[in-house]
């Protein structure tokens, strides 16, 4: 599983990665703090669902009303690029132990983990 950077250094996307997953994988990250989620609603027209800090700089997560992906950005638009890629690090190293538990899973189920 890799992020989609659209907007290097201000935004990055997960669509193959669940909320809890992703909350786990920045709260991995030293020197996040206060990851408070946010419950929306189906009929809710706002977006945020999670605001966290990092190294003294504000980030939100939002559900893409289009396709329910996650987005991962700085809360105000600043470019904090150096920020960005560690926490795009992070994701991508939760998904791929994610993904490699998956496989495994999937092989014990098939019977052919031996």
């Amino acid at each position: 599983m890799k992020t989609e950077v659209y907007n290097a250094g201000v935004s990055f996307r997960i669509s193959a990665m669940g909320y809890r997953a992703l909350c786990h994988a920045i709260r991995s990250v030293p020197g996040v703090v206060g990851l408070t989620r946010h419950r929306t609603s189906f009929w809710s027209s706002e977006g945020i669902c999670a605001e966290f800090s990092f190294r003294n700089h504000d980030f939100i997560i939002e559900i893409d009303q289009w396709d329910g992906a996650l987005w991962v950005m700085t809360k105000n638009g600043q470019c904090l690029p150096e920020e960005m890629q560690i926490l795009r690090d992070a994701v991508d190293q939760t998904g791929a132990e994610l993904g490699f538990l998956g496989r495994l899973w999937q092989r014990f189920v098939a019977g052919s983990f031996i």
